[in-house]
C-alpha cells in the first residue's frame, strides 16, 4: 500500500538517484539514476511505482515486487527478482531505505500538530478550538477545550469530549463518541465508534535500528484504521502503521489499558480483555476471545474464533477455532494435561518417605 498524502507530504514523485543520494548512496548507472519513484511501500503490501526494501527475503513473496519501480537489498537478490523493479544494492537495506524515509518525511515522528492557524478558527460556547476548514455535519457536539484540526471531518451525531486532540486530516464517521483527553492522529474512524477517555490512538509505534550512533527511530507512515461499530477502552493506545495501517474490523470491542502495536491486523467482532499486550504485525481473526493480560509476540498470526486464557503468552501462531492458554501458550487440553501431571508429581512427592 502507498503512503496516504492525506496525511504523509514528501516531494514525491523523484528519480531513484535523488532518493539514495539522501542515503549517501551515489549510483553510477544512469539509468538507475533516472528511474522514478512514486511512494514507499512495505515489500509484504507493495504499490506500483514504489521503492521497497528487503532485509529478509523469508515469507516476502518477490513475485509480487513486479510492480515495484525499485528495491533495495542485498546482491543475491538480483536473480530473484521478477522482471519490472531494478535492485539496489545494500548489505544493510532496512539502513538506507531509513535513511531516505527520514529525509523525506521529517514530520512522520512524534505527534502530528493539529496545524491550526490562530487567524482562521470559528468561535464557540465552550472555548473549543476549531480549525476554520475543518468539515462538521450538523449535530456534531465539541466539549470545552477540545482540539479539531486542519482538514478534520466529523459525521453528524457525533460527540467529542472535552480536551480531546484531532489532529489534521482526520476523519471521523457518524453517531461516535470520543471520549475526554484521547488524542486522535493519523486516523480514519468510522460510524458509532466508542473511544473512550485517555485513549491514544495513532501515535508513533515502537520501532528502532541499531546503528553506529545509537538508536534511531524508524519513520511511521502509516495510518489508524477503525470500522464501524468498534469500542475502544481507557487509556489504551492504537500504534500507526510504519508504512501499512493498523485495522481494527468492525465490531470489535477492546477493553481499558490495553496496547496494540504498529501494523496490527484484528478482524471483525473480536473481544480483548483489559492489560493485552499485541506485538507488532500481529493478526488476529474475526471473532475471537481475548482475555486479560495476554502478551503477544511480535509477527504472530491468530485465526478466526480461536479462545485465549488470560496472563497468556502466546509466542506460536495458533489455528482457527482452537483454544489456548499457559505461558508460553498451547492448546488448552495440552496445558491442563501438563497442570494435572505438574500436580501428581508434587502429590507424589509429598507422600514418598525421605531417605535418611
Amino acid at each position: 500500500m502507498a503512503i496516504d498524502p492525506h496525511f504523509h507530504h514528501a516531494d514525491l514523485p523523484a528519480t531513484l538517484g535523488h532518493l539514495v543520494k539522501l542515503a549517501g548512496i551515489d549510483l553510477g548507472d544512469d539509468g538507475l539514476r533516472s528511474v522514478q519513484i512514486q511512494t514507499l511501500a512495505s515489500a509484504a503490501d507493495p504499490a506500483p511505482g514504489s521503492l521497497v526494501f528487503v532485509d529478509n527475503a523469508r515469507g516476502i513473496d518477490l513475485q509480487a515486487l513486479s510492480v515495484c519501480a525499485a528495491v533495495i537489498g542485498a546482491d543475491d537478490l538480483q536473480d530473484r527478482l521478477p522482471a519490472g523493479p531494478v535492485l539496489v544494492p545494500a548489505r544493510r537495506a532496512r539502513h538506507v531505505f531509513q535513511d531516505i524515509a527520514l529525509a523525506l518525511f521529517p514530520a512522520s515522528i512524534g505527534d502530528a500538530s493539529p496545524f491550526i492557524d490562530p487567524a482562521a478558527t470559528r468561535p464557540t460556547q465552550q472555548g473549543a478550538v476549531i480549525a476554520e476548514n475543518a468539515r462538521l455535519e450538523d449535530g456534531v457536539v465539541v466539549e470545552a477545550g477540545a482540539i479539531i484540526g486542519d482538514g478534520v471531518e466529523i459525521g453528524s451525531g457525533t460527540i467529542v469530549g472535552a480536551n480531546a486532540v484531532i489532529a489534521r486530516g482526520c476523519r471521523i464517521g457518524r453517531h461516535s463518541r470520543i471520549g475526554a483527553n484521547s488524542t486522535i492522529q493519523y486516523a480514519l474512524i468510522g460510524d458509532r465508534v466508542r473511544i473512550l477517555p485517555g485513549a491514544a490512538i495513532g501515535q508513533d509505534g515502537f520501532g528502532y535500528v541499531p546503528r553506529e550512533d545509537g538508536l534511531r527511530k524508524v519513520p511511521q507512515l502509516g495510518r489508524v484504521i477503525i470500522q464501524d461499530d468498534v469500542e475502544i477502552g481507557a487509556n489504551t493506545a492504537v500504534d500507526r502503521g510504519t508504512l501499512g495501517d493498523t485495522v481494527i474490523g468492525q465490531g470489535t470491542k477492546i477493553d481499558n489499558l490495553v496496547q496494540i502495536a504498529h501494523n496490527v491486523r484484528i478482524g471483525m467482532h473480536t473481544v480483548i480483555a483489559g492489560h493485552c499486550g499485541i506485538s507488532g504485525s500481529v493478526t488476529i481473526g474475526s471473532g475471537c476471545m481475548i482475555g486479560g493480560g495476554v502478551g503477544i509476540a511480535d509477527q504472530i498470526t491468530i485465526g478466526d474464533k480461536v479462545q485465549i486464557a488470560g496472563g497468556s503468552g502466546v509466542m506460536d501462531d495458533i489455528p482457527s477455532g482452537e483454544r489456548w492458554g499457559g505461558s508460553p501458550a498451547r492448546p488448552a487440553k495440552q496445558a491442563l494435561r501438563e497442570l494435572l501431571a505438574l500436580r501428581k508429581l508434587a502429590d507424589d512427592r509429598k507422600r514418598s518417605p525421605r531417605s535418611e
